[in-house]
């Protein structure tokens, strides 16, 4: 383990611990705080706090610790019931960033980070142009494909990527199949990506 490492972790959960705890375009700071809280409490299996409406709650905590049986009627059930498709975008974006941290928190060795204090202040919810359900099951920008399963709301996609270039590779890193990181060739951190998705039951 590198210090340049544990530096680069640390700055990235700083960064992610910001954009929680802030306003984002769907949910307000406390929102979003309470959904990485039912998150956490997922995995460690403990109860729902009642804090979020039903719907949200129980997205957050399927997210975080069932994705895999999600399907496009529970986004349909969640809607009904409140949880606008945009508004779950944000929240599977919340979701997957913490528990990604955390996993790779556990992975280093590190005390798992308690969540911040929220941050006053509303949402946005500006919706971007061009945003609708078309091949997939939430709203996006053009296809429905991995990297675009967040355009419909783009601060997420950028913390998303924020994120994915201190734990996997940046964007532009991904281009060069013979990197290596951290001491780790590229095809070693495919083969261990791989397992781990089918271990996780990702059907991408």
């Amino acid at each position: 383990m590198t210090t340049v490492l544990l530096a680069e972790f640390h700055q990235l959960v700083d960064r992610e611990w910001a954009r929680l705890a802030s306003p984002g375009t769907w949910w307000t700071g406390a929102e979003r705080i309470s959904i990485a809280a039912e998150a956490r409490g997922a995995a460690r299996n403990e109860a729902p706090t009642g804090v979020l409406p039903d719907a949200a709650t129980e997205a957050a905590r399927r997210v975080a610790v069932d994705a895999a049986s999600i399907r496009s009627v529970d986004i349909e059930r969640w809607a009904d019931g409140g949880l606008d498709g945009f508004a779950y975008v944000e929240l599977v974006g919340i979701v997957s960033r913490l528990m990604a941290i955390d996993v790779a928190g556990f992975g280093l060795g590190l005390d798992e980070r308690s969540l911040p204090e929220a941050l006053p202040g509303e949402p946005t919810r500006q919706k971007p142009d061009g945003a609708e359900v078309t091949t997939g099951w939430v709203p996006t920008v053009g296809p429905a494909n991995a990297p675009g399963s967040m355009s419909g709301v783009p601060a997420e996609v950028e913390a998303m990527f924020d994120v994915h270039g201190v734990l996997y590779l940046s964007l532009e890193q991904m281009g060069d199949l013979d990197i290596e990181r951290n001491g780790i060739h590229r095809t070693q951190m495919e083969l261990a990506a791989g397992r781990t998705s089918w271990l996780n039951e990702c059907f991408y």
